[in-house]
């Protein structure tokens, strides 16, 4: 039966009852006047039976009437008051209870927010709708170059900071101390294959240098022979005037021969120890102070940090616009953002249940209703049923007048 029948039937129920309640008075009116002389059919059986089902319908839509009426107390009536709501805040305080404690626990609450968390990280609208964002944001050419600005300050003041901050005295010691001595030591002074690379290069540049040697020659012996005439002479005789008469091929030979042996070997490993503690002498001198602070004024490293800050502004916006980061942000990111939140509130449901105040939220909305509105609203959920039971009266009324009269 739909609420629109029942509302008829209703109706028609409220009317009949009305009549009939009207038309005992009028017969009864009729009667003690003995005006009218009803037929005994009508006295006996139709009056009591209709009377009884009216007063069982009409019983019945008043008790249902004050279960919501009057809304407001009248005091003229003793302050009566509709039951629901007279009992309003109580029934608040009872729903804002019972209603987190029985219908919505924390751990459903907090599994249907992760179940939600999880569909919507897992959706792939979220990285497009962030994606499309960001390129709209950065293809404005007007926001393009605000961003670049900001960025561009940022680098500017992590760079100077950075290079303030890093480059010292103390951490470029700190740095060869960790590092440098090592490689030096490991990778330079114990490194047989770059001592022979040094000899080879040498024994490479030998005929060049013999070469240059002899074309020096002549104007050595010519300035030797100014100053030491007489040893000068003697000289000339035994290498001639250009130096034509030494044996420059086994010179060469021997000097190759001395690059060949043990003894370069030891040489060179000396030198490259000796390089090494001239190095550690100057980390700990006054210049390496002086020299740091002589480059951090220089204008180049200005130049350079600018145009690292230029550079990594442009790759920061090309970097954004590639798809490969947003590949990852999909596959990688919101993945594990989501493995976070729903960790935090397994772990964290009920500080965070909490933290909802559904009681408050229940108890503030139900004293927010009007009783007008509790009153629609319940007839909107219920009206068929409340329809029912004022048809049941009727009919349970009625039957029991005619028991009544059939029972005398």
């Amino acid at each position: 039966m739909n609420q629109q029948t029942m509302r008829l039937m209703n109706r028609a129920a409220f009317w009949a009852s009305a009549v009939s309640l009207a038309a005992v008075l009028v017969c009864g009116a009729l009667r003690w006047t003995g005006a009218v002389d009803f037929p005994a059919v009508v006295t006996g059986w139709v009056l009591p039976v209709f009377t009884a089902a009216a007063v069982g319908y009409l019983t019945n839509w008043l008790a249902i009437q004050l279960l919501f009426r009057p809304y407001r107390p009248v005091k003229w009536l003793g302050g009566l008051h509709g039951l629901i709501p007279k009992r309003q805040p109580d029934l608040a305080e009872t729903l804002a209870e019972q209603i987190p404690a029985n219908l919505m626990p924390a751990d459903r609450i907090a599994f249907q927010i992760r179940r939600k968390i999880r569909e919507t990280m897992q959706a792939p609208e979220l990285t497009d709708k962030i994606h499309s964002m960001i390129s709209e944001y950065i293809l404005d050419e007007r926001r393009k170059q605000d961003l670049m600005r900001r960025i561009s300050g940022i680098l500017d003041a992590a760079g100077a900071a950075g290079l303030e901050a890093g480059f010292t005295p103390s951490n470029v010691r700190k740095f060869y101390h960790t590092y440098g001595s090592g490689f030096v030591k490991e990778k330079v002074i114990r490194n047989k294959a770059l001592r022979k690379k040094i000899l080879d290069e040498l024994k490479n540049q030998v005929p060049a240098l013999m070469g240059e040697i002899r074309a020096q020659m002549p104007e050595m012996i010519m300035e030797y022979m100014k100053d030491n005439p007489v040893k000068g002479t003697v000289l000339g005789i035994f290498t001639g005037m250009n130096g034509e008469n030494l044996p420059w091929s086994k010179l060469e030979q021997s000097l190759l021969n001395r690059l060949s042996g043990q003894d370069a070997d030891r040489q060179v490993k000396q030198k490259l120890a000796e390089f090494e503690s001239r190095l550690e002498g100057y980390l700990v001198s006054p210049e390496l102070d002086a020299d740091i602070a002589e480059l951090k004024q220089d204008a180049s490293i200005g130049d350079t940090l600018a145009a690292l800050r230029d550079g990594l502004a442009e790759k920061l916006l090309g970097f954004l616009e590639d798809e490969l980061v947003w590949q990852i942000v999909r596959e990688q990111i919101l993945p594990g953002i989501r493995v976070f939140l729903q960790l935090q509130i397994r772990r964290n449901k009920d500080a965070i249940i909490d933290g909802l105040d559904l009681p408050g939220h229940i108890r503030k909305s139900i004293l927010d209703l009007k009783p007008e509105n509790v009153h629609k609203l319940v007839n909107g959920v219920s009206g068929e049923e409340l329809g029912m039971i004022q048809l049941l009266g009727f009919v349970l009324g009625g039957l029991a007048g005619f028991l009544l009269v059939f029972a005398q």
